[in-house]
């Protein structure tokens, strides 16, 4: 660390010889020296903002850039750096809420990318999705965005950051020269195919209602992606809603979208769904595409094979069993990736490889595992790097073993490397983790909170959120009950991604800080107050189920 810290001053004092490329004229000692102190801030600042960004945290990105900006003299390097740290601020904001600050923050960004889109918050939907429209593979032909000069750019931020307003003189004309007006939708346009092609729906729609509003025309060629990126809006919002009937608006949408694009077959399932909700029926989603699976005879290690994308199951069973066992894998990882994290980017590597142990007897002389546990997956890695996923697991209960344990189990390893360098906080990853067992198993452990609490083997939810391990073996009951119940209860106040989100932001700054942020809680306390109203009934008897 001293050797790199040695290096990057260096490399900020070697960049004084260059000082002529940003305007700067060595003149008396003192101003060398006031030229030397502004180089060295500015570069430090540019080391650390990007340092930050590699980090995944845009606040103090944005932070440390924002505060060099009277130093930069119109140094694009780290106006770019300002802007992508801008654009992964604004998105941090919009999945915490914080709609205020996101717009401050989108208007200091459109300064320095006028194309920027108004929403950038990432999509999240549990209900299964169209295959979206392809981007024609003839790509739009439009002039590039006419961007402010950097050192323009940089004063009407710094103006922004202090409430003021340019002089008028300084003002563009209200009315842009046609031509100009045509080369900055033709950018917005592309713009909102990147943002689409890259599964940015939210941000690709902005920018599509921004070229309708401007010329509806333009936007022809474009149609069917922009219905499809409303009507992923339409299918969040319906995830989002855990109780009533939905509003006639997300039925207006859906016959909007398929006035637009007649095409979008995927519209009249959740034209259906929307009037099963309507008229009380059950929720459903349609299921999970089934996984390719390929099979292998037995090799010389003595396992047969059988693989999907994401897992290899080694094992002596049935090849019926091991194809049921990677499609409820695939199928967990999708849905949990879905749920918590808005979808998992790329296919695993390495893939997990689960063991199916004959006996439980079995499982426990190969693994060293006590036979009475179920299953238990492993997790190698550096950092946030994943070297191997592995999931043991014993078939002399393979119904359950289907339906309870391996979701259980596939689940750490999804949740696994998503939080950065950091370990899933224990309370988290197992509460996270029994939620995807069936709904009776859910119940039991909420049942035990009563009891319990009775027994004084629950914590306080400052306890529970900050403890770095499991408890001794007379808490492990109530500290699974509680778990479960806390995450269920502050996943249901916001939703899944804002919990994850919460427990980010929660190792980074601390969890008391980030409860306030995501969930308007005054401390630990407050947090303790509401969640034992709700998990408790008259008598002590824990809540089974159902929002705050």
């Amino acid at each position: 660390m001293a050797t790199d810290g040695l290096a990057r001053i260096v490399c900020a004092v070697l960049v004084l010889v260059g000082l002529g490329e940003i305007g700067i004229v060595l003149g008396t000692d003192e101003e060398r020296t006031d030229v030397v102190t502004a180089t060295l801030a500015v570069q430090t600042a540019l080391e650390q903002g990007r340092g930050f960004l590699q980090r995944g945290d845009a606040r103090a990105a944005v932070r440390v850039l924002e505060g060099q900006l009277g130093r930069i003299n119109g140094n694009t390097t780290y106006l770019n750096v300002l802007r992508e740290a801008y654009r992964a601020y604004v998105r941090e904001l919009r999945q915490a809420n914080q709609e205020t600050e996101a717009a401050r923050y989108t208007r200091r960004l459109q300064i320095l990318d006028p194309g920027a889109a108004l929403d950038l918050a990432n999509l999240r939907s549990a209900v299964a999705a169209p295959t979206p429209p392809a981007v024609p593979s003839a790509a739009i032909s439009v002039a590039p965005a006419t961007a402010l000069p950097a050192a323009k750019a940089e004063s009407k931020i710094r103006l922004q950051m202090q409430g003021e307003e340019e002089p008028a003189s300084a003002k563009a004309p209200k009315e842009a020269k046609p031509d100009h007006a045509q080369k900055l939708i033709g950018t917005m346009l592309a713009r909102a195919e990147e943002e689409f092609t890259q599964k940015h729906y939210r941000e690709a729609a902005a920018l599509f209602e921004q070229v309708h509003q401007a010329d509806p025309a333009a936007l022809t060629p474009s149609k069917e992606r922009w219905a499809y990126c409303r009507l992923h809006r339409v299918v969040e919002q319906l995830n989002a809603q855990t109780s009533g009937p939905p509003s006639a608006e997300l039925e207006r949408e859906v016959r909007q979208v398929m006035a637009l694009a007649p095409k979008l077959d995927y519209a009249k399932t959740v034209l259906a769904e929307l009037e099963t909700r309507r008229q009380g029926g059950p929720v459903t989603t349609p299921p999970t595409p089934q996984a390719e699976v390929r099979h292998y005879e037995r090799g010389s290690d003595g396992w047969a094979r059988a693989e999907t994308a994401n897992f290899r199951i080694f094992h002596n069973q049935t090849r019926e069993l091991a194809a049921q066992t990677a499609q409820v894998a695939e199928k967990t990882r999708t849905e949990m990736g879905r749920k918590w994290f808005g979808g998992l980017k790329e296919d695993w590597n390495p893939r997990c490889d689960i063991y199916l142990h004959a006996t439980a007897q079995d499982y426990s002389r190969v693994t060293g595992v006590p036979s009475n546990s179920p299953g238990h997956s492993t997790i190698k890695n550096e950092g946030s790097r994943i070297l191997a996923r592995k999931i043991d697991l014993h078939c002399q209960e393979p119904q359950t073993m289907l339906t309870a344990v391996l979701p259980h189990e596939a689940t750490h390893v999804v949740l696994a490397g998503q939080f950065g360098d950091q370990p899933v906080p224990r309370w988290a990853d197992e509460g996270m983790a029994v939620l995807t067992e069936p709904r009776e198993k859910v119940d039991r452990h909420l049942r035990n909170l009563g009891r319990c609490r009775h027994e004084n083997t629950i914590f306080h939810v400052r306890q529970l959120i900050t403890m770095p391990d499991y408890p001794e073996p007379r808490y492990i009951s109530g500290f699974y009950a509680q778990s479960v119940s806390v995450v269920e209860y502050l996943s249901n106040l916001k939703g899944p991604q804002t919990f994850a989100q919460f427990l980010r932001d929660g190792q980074k700054s601390g969890y008391e800080q980030a409860l306030s942020r995501h969930y308007g809680f005054r401390n630990f306390d407050d947090l303790q107050q509401r969640w034992t109203q709700h998990a408790f009934a008259e008598g002590g008897a824990a809540v089974a189920a159902g929002g705050p």
